[in-house]
């Protein structure tokens, strides 16, 4: 360690143990964690700053404005007044070189908390400095008594772990960055919200030749490399200071890659041929039809309806199309368009035709000044079923109506089959059938028909969809074909992670509710300026 407190920069360094990445898996951007010992060090070497005293009468009773002879003595008693004291620069900021390969990346403190001897590193700060987390001892080999074993003279874990190197480097602010893509067509319509709020929430520098990993919706990842900052050296901080970001393409095979991209993405945008249907406003009672492609979404807005008598939103595909069907009220808790994951009301089944029913006593729906209604097309083609850069050109047609629930109706009622005094019901198929033609129905049935016991469906004993047919051994879904298992699995069976914090739900449903509840990246509007912001953290 190395102090100077002559001089108006601060000088300071250490050498610590990297904590192993299950300690710090939550840290996030460019955040360390020191340990407290390491705050103690800083203050110490920090540079002593002189503060102006407040006070302007006189200090020494002698003192004469009118008598020169009285100046000295009053000079001398006004320096010793002045506050002098260890101030550290905000925000602190370092550098941290990895000794064994020289790799370097500037990082923001987040706390000092961290145990002794050791610092904590995000993720993004081992990638940039070259560490494995396989050259971690593993979790049953991680100590957390690394100070008693060094007392004791035993050999700790702490001698296995990468070493690093930190030096307190106070970086010019920023006024001007430069990012390039490393893949071809990023639109900034995606990446430039998502950019500035991920950099604002998790970075306090940024490192000449680093790469940026900025996470997006829909489980997607925008991947940019540092190419020059303004003022200019290796690093800069971006914290209260206006930064000017620049995108430009790596090269102009890239360049041309993109803006092919971008124009096929513009060839399948909502309300041209091909492409899906706009949306927009629905009345009570109004059907309509539209299309949507896979993975996108076609919204509409319900401002008007009877809020005391139930309805159903239902939406009728044709065979083979899977389309979802989101539900979220406009109010001042809710703020956000119904999305797979994140939404009040949803229906995920591959059957049609779906429905949800409002009643009027449900809370989600007091105080909604609106519905948000969203059609999804589900798509195979990735792991969340959202492919927007898929080439599909074929959307699958859709009719949306609402409908009110009439006094005393309901949905057995509307499907209930009448059938006469003499009919008589199939053992096997359950059908209502004239007595005088059971014998030949029954042998007929018998031989081509075949009754699952569980849902009681029939099927052609040799039809694909008997051959496909299949139930969830977790809950009651069910389905007749492969891919709506595979999507069955993925959004019930799978944990998905929330895109704006650590939580982690077993299932897509769960992972909805999260966000529309409990998120604090959830929007909500401001009781006093009417403006949105986060959802506050739950107790």
């Amino acid at each position: 360690m190395a102090t100077d407190s002559d001089s108006d920069t601060l000088q300071w360094s250490a050498q610590f143990a990297v904590a192993p990445p299950t300690r710090t898996n939550k840290l996030p951007g460019d955040k360390i964690l020191l340990p407290p010992s390491a705050l103690e060090q800083l203050l110490a070497a920090a540079p002593i700053t002189s503060v102006e005293s407040a006070h302007t009468h006189a200090l020494t009773p002698q003192f004469d404005p009118f008598n020169p002879h009285t100046f000295a003595a009053e000079r001398r008693a006004r320096e010793l007044f002045e506050n002098r004291q260890q101030q550290l620069p905000n925000p602190l900021t370092f550098r941290l070189v990895n000794p064994s390969n020289g790799r370097v990346v500037h990082a923001g403190i987040r706390e000092f908390s961290a145990q002794e001897n050791e610092v904590g590193l995000s993720s993004f700060l081992r990638q940039s400095l070259g560490l494995d987390d396989v050259a971690f001892p593993s979790a049953g080999e991680d100590s957390s008594s690394d100070v008693d074993m060094l007392e004791s003279g035993k050999v700790s874990d702490m001698t296995k772990r990468p070493l690093v190197t930190i030096h307190a480097k106070r970086l010019p602010r920023g006024s001007y960055v430069r990012l390039r893509p490393l893949e071809a067509g990023y639109d900034p319509e995606d990446w430039k919200a998502l950019l500035e709020r991920h950099l604002r929430e998790n970075f306090t520098t940024l490192t000449l030749g680093e790469l940026l990993l900025i996470p997006g919706p829909r489980n997607e990842t925008f991947r940019f490399l540092v190419d020059k900052v303004e003022p200019q050296g290796d690093g800069i901080c971006i914290v209260d200071t206006d930064l000017e970001v620049d995108i430009e393409a790596l090269n102009e095979e890239q360049a041309r890659e993109t803006l092919k991209k971008r124009l096929a993405k513009a060839s399948r945008a909502p309300g041209v041929w091909g492409g899906s249907s706009i949306g927009g406003k629905l009345s009570q009672g109004q059907e309509t039809s539209g299309q949507v492609l896979p993975g996108q979404y076609v919204d509409y807005e319900l401002n008007d309806w009877d809020h005391g008598r139930a309805f159903d939103v239902e939406i009728d595909v044709a065979d083979g199309a899977d389309v979802d069907l989101f539900i979220s009220p406009f109010s001042a808790r809710q703020r956000s368009r119904p999305r797979d994951n994140e939404h009040v009301f949803g229906d995920f089944s591959s059957f049609s035709p779906k429905r949800i029913c409002l009643q009027p006593t449900n809370v989600e729906l007091q105080d909604a000044e609106s519905l948000y209604i969203s059609v999804h097309a589900y798509s195979g083609d990735t792991p969340d079923g959202n492919d927007t850069t898929s080439t599909t050109t074929t959307p699958l047609k859709f009719n949306l109506r609402t409908k009110i629930i009439m006094p005393g109706e309901t949905l057995a009622h509307l499907e209930e089959a009448e059938h006469d005094a003499n009919d008589t019901q199939c053992k096997n198929c359950h059908q209502w059938i004239p007595e005088r033609t059971l014998f030949l129905h029954e042998n007929f049935c018998l031989r081509n028909n075949i009754l699952c016991p569980k849902c009681e469906n029939v099927f052609q004993k040799r039809s694909p969809e008997w051959e496909n047919h299949w139930h969830c051994p977790h809950d009651s879904s069910y389905g007749n074909d492969q891919s709506s298992q595979l999507k069955h699995n993925k959004i019930f069976h799978t944990p998905h992670v929330c895109p704006n914090c650590p939580f982690t739900a077993t299932s897509l449903p769960i992972l909805a509710h999260h966000c529309t509840t409990t998120c604090p990246a959830k929007l909500i509007l401001c009781q006093f300026c009417q403006g949105h912001e986060n959802s506050p953290a739950p107790p």
